[in-house]
């Protein structure tokens, strides 16, 4: 299948290697792109924080630009196994992880045995309330530091055709509500959605699937829970094999 895989560069090249490996032929159409800020990471560490919260990898990157030497024994709650992992090869030592999502982890985090102290957000923008919002319920005592912001992409007509017009597109992957409104926002700009007549459109979760235009919705489906590896599952379903 051709597959368009709409994760930023550095993440998207991983999928696309995942996905040939299981003979799908990907297209990546990266959407968005991260600017780290390195100077509110310094500012929101030096306040030694008890604990860290991360909800993505690209928050772990960011850190990298910084000096973590201090804070590499911190206790690091992660959202999943990917930003786990990213945390492990950065070298922090102290890491819980989560196995869904944003609110998931605060309920972890609340469940935990953690200082009582300020849990620190390591966060990016635009981003999903859900995580704040549960801390918040769960009398969770935090404070959020954007260290990172994924921007948008310019892509032009031209350059959009040379990637979905070779062959008919099969599916498209979506990791975010943020893309999905990107995506469309791009097919209707440049008048191209005759090439998803006969596309799938496969999910992280039901809520980026609640995002995904009604007139197309009929063609979208959703990982159970928030995994790439579900995601691959469902396309090879879609593809029969």
């Amino acid at each position: 299948m051709r597959v368009v895989v709409t994760r930023p560069e550095r993440s998207g090249q991983k999928t696309a290697t995942l996905l040939r490996e299981r003979g799908h032929w990907p297209i990546l159409l990266s959407l968005t792109a991260p600017v780290h800020y390195a100077e509110v990471a310094i500012a929101a560490l030096a306040k030694q924080p008890a604990a860290l919260a991360v909800t993505s990898a690209e928050a772990i990157r960011a850190l990298l630009e910084t000096d973590i030497s201090a804070i590499r024994h911190t206790l690091l709650f992660a959202v999943g196994p990917a930003s786990a992992g990213a945390a492990r090869d950065a070298g922090f030592q102290n890491i819980v992880a989560g196995e869904s999502d944003g609110s998931a982890l605060a309920q972890l985090i609340a469940q935990a045995q953690a200082p009582k102290a300020s849990v620190l957000y390591l966060a990016g923008k635009p981003r999903e309330p859900g995580f704040e919002d549960r801390l918040f319920a769960l009398n969770v005592p935090f404070e959020t530091a954007e260290i990172y912001e994924m921007q948008p992409v310019f892509w032009t007509r031209p350059q959009l055709e040379d990637l979905l017009t070779a062959s008919p597109i099969n599916a498209v992957l979506f990791y975010s509500t943020e893309a999905v409104r990107i995506f469309f926002a791009l097919m209707s700009e440049h008048a191209l959605f005759e090439r998803l007549n006969t596309c799938k459109f496969i999910c992280i979760s039901s809520k980026v699937l609640s995002h995904i235009p009604k007139a197309f919705q009929h063609a979208a489906q959703a990982s159970a829970t928030p995994s790439e590896a579900e995601m691959f599952d469902l396309l090879d379903r879609a593809a029969g094999t």
